[in-house]
């Protein structure tokens, strides 16, 4: 009797753990390829300058381009393209205008969202954090 409680209990485990979160995403440039996202952009700077927001929105185009717009308080909002790469949870954007430009690193996301993160997490130090939603 022991032997089919042990089995039962081993197979009831075995069931619940291959059990995966069907929301979460593949974190890599072909699930980004063709897809559309908005959100915002929080940032604290080095110099206890206090925290800034814009509002992003983004499109990847293919594996590695696509284009952003940003959107600070009542000016306009200017977009621009970028370049970009994907090293684990890493996501590497090079766009030369300085908002966006650099290395954030993944840290949740679903289907549905994403939340990166740049900076050195010390204190005090610049932090940004680039919240967004798939739109499309």
């Amino acid at each position: 009797m022991k032997i089919i409680q042990a089995i039962l209990i081993f197979s009831l485990s075995l069931i619940l753990f291959s059990c995966g979160d069907d929301d979460n995403i593949d974190f890599n440039a072909a699930s980004l390829e063709q897809t559309q996202w908005s959100g915002t952009l929080k940032e604290t700077d080095a110099w206890g300058n206090g925290e800034y927001t814009a509002n992003i929105g983004m499109i990847f185009y293919s594996e590695d381009k696509g284009r952003c717009s940003v959107k600070r308080g009542d000016d306009s909002p200017f977009e621009y393209d970028f370049d970009y790469s994907i090293d684990g949870k890493i996501l590497v954007l090079n766009e030369k205008k300085g908002d966006l430009d650099g290395y954030w690193l993944l840290i949740q996301s679903n289907k549905d969202k994403m939340v990166l993160e740049k900076g050195t997490g010390g204190d005090g130090a610049y932090k940004g954090t680039l919240t967004l939603k798939k739109t499309d």
